[in-house]
This record gives C-alpha cells, structure tokens and sequence, in this order.
C-alpha cells in the first residue's frame, strides 16, 4: 500500500516540476505572443524533423512519366506523350484477361504494349512473400483456407485459375508468384511496377527494403504502395530514395468495400465497439491526410478511388506536388473521362479495349 502513495508523491512531485519549469520558460521567452502560436511552433519543428522528403524530381518522373497538368499541349507531340507518360496501369496484371497477379499476366500485359503493372504482396505463415491479394484463397483456387495460415509449400502447387471467366484458356493453369519471380518477371519486361503492400505486419518493411538493395533497378522502375501509412513511413525511413504512393477510399477501415452511388458497404467488423474505433480511425486518417499525413511520408502519388474524384481533387494534389492515380477504372466511358478531362493515369482490370501503343 505504501509503496502505491510513495509511486503517486513520486508522480505528482514530478508533474510540479514540469509545471514550474514550463511557467518559467514561457515567462522567460513570451513576448505578447498566444500560446497557439507557441504551439503551432512546435508542432511545425516536430513536423519538419520527423518528416521523409520526396526523393528527387527526376527520379520520379522517371518512374511516373511526364504530369499533363504540368506540361502545355504544344510542348508534347503525341509520340512522344505516350511514351514518357503513365496513362495505363494493369490493376493485378489485367486480372479479367488473364490470371490475376500472375506471371501469365505480366507477359500478356507486354505483348499488349502496356508497360506498367500492379500487384499485390502477402506473406505466407513462413513469411515468404507471395503475390496475392485477398486474405484467404478460396475466390481464386476454390479451395478454403488463410494466406497468413499456410506455408509456401501448402500454397505454391495451388491453381489460381479455378474460377476464372476464361479458364478454358488457361490449359496448364497457373501458379501463385513469388515476389521475387514478379520483380524478375517485370524487370525483364522492361515494365514499370506499383507494387500493393496488402501485409499488415510490419515484418513486410525490411522485405521490401531488402528487394530494392537485391535489384537497384527498382528505384527508377517500381513505386511502392499501400492503405497503411505507417508501413509506407517505416519504408521511407530506411530507404528514403523510394518512390511511394499512398492508396485511399471513404471509410477503409471501418467497411469492407465503397461504391460512390451506395455509399459505404457493411462494417468490418461484428463487435460494434471495434467498429466504432474504426470508425473514428477513418476519420482521424481522412482529416489528417490532407494536412500533415502526405507530407510527413513524403509520397510520389496517390491512389484514388474513382468514386472520390473530381477536378478539384485531382488540381488540389497537383498543387502540392502529387500524383493521382485513380482504381479501379474498367468502363470505357470512363476511362476516357480520366486519361482525356482529368489527365490522370487509371489502374484498370481489362486491356481489351485499350489503343496502346
């Protein structure tokens, strides 16, 4: 008992001399001066000090190409707009063409003239990194079963074709990648890469650090990505020299999927007090995104949902020296409206009715 009041005399003898030694410090330097300005001081110097900055312009317009917003319509000849910008983007390789996130598809994308891909990395239960999307593997393999559950070994003889439109196409089937087999894949390709962190773990980090030191090419070929800006921080903290994006949509992590007309679909999660905390987690994320989250990660682009954007986002971020790739644009309608109004580049599932050149 004794020692419980010794620990709170303790505590609050402590407070007394942070009090005091605050009161004094403010007296010896406040000259007519609100204390919100004091404040937004510090928190400016905190902000400035913890802050990545973007890596350099040139680095990243290799990697992103030429900005339409930036350059006038006389200073571009076609030819030469296509080539040095990124107009499409194949959302997981072009899954509605071919299999989703696979080698098959990367290959598909190059011999239709699309030289930018997206795909996804997970880990295996002994943290192999594998490109995946979804959480469990039934949608793709119609089999049951956890990515984060099962090892490479358990996983890697899986067909991923199983429920594809168009898997009579695929005789032999095909195989979930390995990251490495992806980056090689693509490299190869002459592609350029966004690649989608869908691990929650912060274990992915040195993952991704250690892919970049494997093949320096990445640097000027790939753009990491992810919902989690903690991940992007941590990634950007270690290797500064790496172009990031950040992916965003109303209400991610309260609900499980968001369309523009409906609205935000059910919640994540069954206890209402964890959905409440994601709920008030969206909007912390949403308000300090704009203000403080895009310049703290030093972030290249972002990705948008469609549904979310309009001219004055996209000139908003334009303004503050970012990118905005929109997902996931698949009507052809659309994807004029996107690449020829807003001049942005679009992830997309389908190549099919694309005029690459």
């Amino acid at each position: 008992m004794w020692s419980a009041v010794e620990l709170f005399l303790n505590s609050a003898l402590l407070w007394i001399f942070f009090e005091v030694a605050c009161i004094l410090s403010v007296n010896a330097f406040y000259i007519s001066v609100p204390w919100f300005v004091w404040g937004a001081l510090i928190v400016t110097a905190v902000l400035w000090f913890i802050r990545i900055p973007q890596p350099d312009s040139s680095i990243v317009k290799e990697v992103l190409g030429e900005d339409l917003l930036s350059v006038k319509k006389d200073d571009l000849t076609r030819e030469t707009r296509e080539q040095n910008c990124m107009r499409v983007v194949a959302h997981r390789g072009g899954g509605f063409d071919y299999p989703e996130n696979s080698l098959a598809a990367f290959r598909n994308c190059k011999e239709k003239g699309c030289n930018v891909v997206e795909f996804d990395v997970s880990l295996t239960k002994d943290n192999i990194p594998i490109i995946f999307h979804d959480v469990t593997i039934e949608r793709l393999t119609g089999h049951v079963g956890v990515v984060k559950e099962m090892t490479w070994d358990q996983l890697k003889e899986l067909d991923i074709t199983h429920n594809h439109p168009l898997r009579n196409k695929f005789v032999n089937g095909a195989k979930i990648a390995l990251f490495d087999d992806a980056i090689e894949e693509c490299l190869r390709n002459g592609q350029r890469m966004i690649i989608d962190i869908k691990e929650k773990g912060l274990e992915i980090v040195q993952i991704i650090i250690d892919a970049f030191k494997k093949n320096p090419d990445l640097y000027r070929k790939a753009i990491v990505s992810s919902f989690n800006p903690l991940i992007i921080y941590m990634i950007r903290k270690k290797e500064s020299r790496i172009i990031s994006s950040l992916a965003w949509r109303p209400r991610f992590f309260s609900t499980i999927t968001y369309k523009g007309l409906d609205g935000p679909s059910t919640g994540r999660f069954r206890n209402p007090f964890k959905n409440i905390l994601a709920t008030a987690l969206d909007i912390i994320h949403d308000w300090a995104l704009h203000r403080f989250t895009y310049y703290i990660l030093g972030i290249s682009a972002i990705l948008l949902h469609k549904d979310a954007v309009n001219p004055e986002v996209v000139r908003w971020w334009h303004v503050r020296g970012v990118r905005v790739i929109i997902w996931i644009v698949n009507l052809p309608s659309e994807k004029l409206h996107y690449s020829r109004v807003l001049k942005v580049p679009y992830l997309t599932d389908s190549l099919l009715s694309e005029e690459i050149p």
